[in-house]
């Protein structure tokens, strides 16, 4: 799957090409590309913001029952819980982004 930055791309060549086409056909027709892309780049965003949305909410219940569990074994366990969801949470910075993803497909 591309990312939001890679659809943004593409909507810049689309608009690029129109802008150097003269044909009014083509020119219409490119720009629609473009906007296209640019809604796909923003849903992707838009769903990437859900998902770390779920994230935390996820950490928030694990912290909030540990709060109320008595056994202290139990309650660390549920307080890494946490940790791990929040940790999803939040973006990976680029230099670690091969640590923890495949190379990306390059096309043929």
């Amino acid at each position: 799957m591309a990312s939001a930055a890679e659809y943004r791309r593409i909507a810049w060549n689309c608009l690029n090409l129109a802008e150097a086409t003269s044909n009014p056909e083509t020119r219409a027709s490119l720009l629609q590309f473009a906007e296209q892309w640019v809604r796909l780049a923003q849903q992707l965003e838009r769903s990437g913001q859900q998902q770390r949305a779920g994230y935390r909410a996820k950490a928030w219940e694990c912290t909030s029952r540990a709060e109320n569990i008595n056994d202290p074994e139990r309650r660390a366990d549920l307080l890494g819980y946490g940790r791990l969801w929040m940790s999803l949470a939040e973006p990976i910075e680029p230099e670690l982004r091969g640590a923890y993803e495949l190379p990306a497909k390059r096309a043929a």
